[in-house]
């Protein structure tokens, strides 16, 4: 199935700019200033920061479909699952390796923040990125929301077979599995059971109905997104800071941005889609070292100015993460990509030689 002309895709500003908003929710939410002068019995600064990955989540689950079906077109469908697999390994683990390594170090000699969490079992499940069954901390502590995005990787294919297969009915489909998921997640609650670690699939479902309406003829302008965005951006924060619940809010937030994402057109203004194409290239670099730039400019040292704090920051997060992406993040999508076609042609000639 080809994607029409007008149809949403994975070149898109829209998309691009969705991922440099939250990003940037996320860094807002860990700057100690910006802690210390909103209140939290009416704005939880930090619910901004779950604002941003959870919209990560619906934008990681669309992207990523969207992925699928390029490869599809490329590849086929033969070993489609285990290919996806690989590219997407080497595109999310050698940089977090890095970062978990480089943390740990760091807190071995200095202390401070993650001083209490260096045991040989909690670095090896971030490295991992299976904390989030193994109840240890995450180092750092932006990495929480990873294990839940790899642990999505692996139904992903699934679930771009059997929304192809469903075609015109897969909106429907999608939608129901989302409320039978919202259902089952407050039955175990109910009951007392563990849900913690699919608490999430609510959020991620919304991307997936995002691909589904994606040949939507886009009427909406797309302020109508962004829109939809900045007021999520002011009244989740001020709601969690009165209910305290944050995760059962996001799932109903993710399913208006995953309905309104396909019905808007894209961005026109040059300097929002280069402004947004750029930050959206660094962000994984910007999510995985803002939070130690900020323990080690912020938080440690005791005797130097505000202003050489937030040069230290700033300066640290864009160096730091413009080298992560040009030496470790790029180098690791081309090489998986180059395996995973490599291994594509050896197993084409395999089954021409039998």
């Amino acid at each position: 199935m080809k994607i029409k002309t007008d149809s949403i895709s994975g070149d898109s500003a829209n998309l691009d700019l969705l991922r440099s908003l939250a990003v940037i929710f996320v860094v807002l939410s860990h700057i100690p200033a910006l802690e210390s002068i909103t209140a939290p019995y009416f704005y939880d600064i930090h619910a901004l920061g779950t604002l941003g990955v959870i919209i990560f989540f619906v934008h990681t689950s669309l992207v990523l479909m969207l992925s699928l079906e390029r490869q599809t077109e490329i590849l086929g469908e033969r070993q489609r699952a285990l290919l996806f697999f690989i590219r997407r390994a080497f595109r999310i683990y050698p940089l977090s390796i890095l970062v978990v390594l480089v943390v740990s170090v760091l807190a071995s000699i200095y202390g401070g923040a993650y001083g209490d969490t260096l045991a040989y079992s909690t670095v090896f499940s971030n490295l991992l990125l299976i904390q989030n069954f193994t109840g240890d901390a995450s180092i750092p502590g932006t990495l929480w929301s990873l294990p839940f995005e790899i642990q999505m990787y692996l139904v992903l294919p699934a679930l771009y077979l059997f929304t192809s297969r469903a075609y015109k009915s897969a909106p429907r489909h999608v939608f129901l599995l989302w409320i039978g998921s919202v259902g089952s997640l407050i039955i175990l609650w109910r009951f007392g059971l563990n849900y913690k670690p699919f608490k999430f699939i609510p959020c991620f479902l919304p991307g997936i109905i995002a691909f589904t309406l994606r040949d939507s003829n886009r009427k909406l302008a797309p302020c109508a997104l962004f829109f939809y965005v900045g007021l999520v951006a002011i009244l989740y924060p001020c709601a969690i800071a009165y209910w305290k619940i944050s995760v059962e809010l996001a799932w109903p937030v993710c399913l208006g941005l995953g309905i309104i994402i396909p019905w808007c057109s894209e961005i026109k203004v040059n300097w929002l889609r280069s402004a947004g194409k750029m930050i959206a290239r660094y962000s994984y670099g910007i999510y995985l070292v803002h939070d130690p730039c900020i323990d080690y400019a912020f938080r440690y040292p005791r005797v130097v100015s505000p202003t050489l704090q937030w040069g230290i920051f700033v300066t640290g997060t864009i160096v730091l993460s413009y080298l992560a992406y040009h030496w470790i993040e790029k180098p690791g999508i081309d090489l998986g990509r180059q395996l995973a076609y490599r291994y594509k042609r050896s197993v084409v000639t395999n089954i021409a030689v039998d």
